[in-house]
């Protein structure tokens, strides 16, 4: 399976930087895809973001999610903190952890994942993973907190991933805080 990836983010209103941030890597069909909101917004939180995203470029092609969390968590150490959401794909098989405050939506297979408690840089104590089994057709949606998860499948249909990310923040944004949508369809 491919997993086809778009995403679209947005400072929040007034500001030029947006302290959220968006990773995605395709390597030997492992694709992992990630959204990070550091707290607060403006140029110290895109800061944050940033080391982040250096973690994340850095990394082994073969780190587990939890891995990759524990890095985040250790690299972020110093800074304002973040929230996150990591998901790794391989052979049809998604494997996630979200700490804070970063939605995962799902139009297709459902995902049991609960968020873990925490900031990343600051307090992590038990992250929860979760691990599920995809379908071709599947769609997933990444928030960030600065768009709302309370929305309407039906509004994205027949709309591809840069279509619906358009869609989703065109109707869901929250202009008072940085905000990210991300897309990523299965297909075969």
């Amino acid at each position: 399976m491919k997993v086809s990836i778009d995403y679209l983010i947005i400072p929040k209103d007034g500001e030029q930087q947006s302290g959220d941030a968006v990773f995605t890597r395709r390597i030997d069909g492992v694709d992992l895809f990630v959204v990070i909101d550091a707290l607060g917004h403006g140029d110290r939180a895109a800061e944050t973001s940033a080391v982040g995203l250096d973690a994340l470029a850095e990394s082994s092609p073969t780190a587990s999610v939890s891995e990759l969390i524990d890095l985040l968590h250790t690299r972020l150490r110093g800074t304002r903190g973040a929230a996150a959401m990591v998901c790794v794909c391989k052979d049809g098989k998604l494997e996630g952890c979200s700490v804070g405050n970063v939605e995962l939506l799902s139009l297709g297979t459902r995902i049991p994942w609960v968020p873990s408690p925490g900031i990343l840089g600051a307090s992590l104590r038990r992250t929860r993973l979760f691990e599920v089994q995809l379908t071709p057709g599947d769609r997933l949606i990444l928030l960030s907190d600065g768009v709302s998860p309370r929305i309407d499948p039906s509004a994205l249909r027949g709309q591809n991933a840069k279509e619906a990310c358009r869609t989703l923040m065109s109707k869901y944004r929250r202009p008072h805080d940085d905000a990210t949508v991300m897309v990523a369809d299965i297909e075969p």
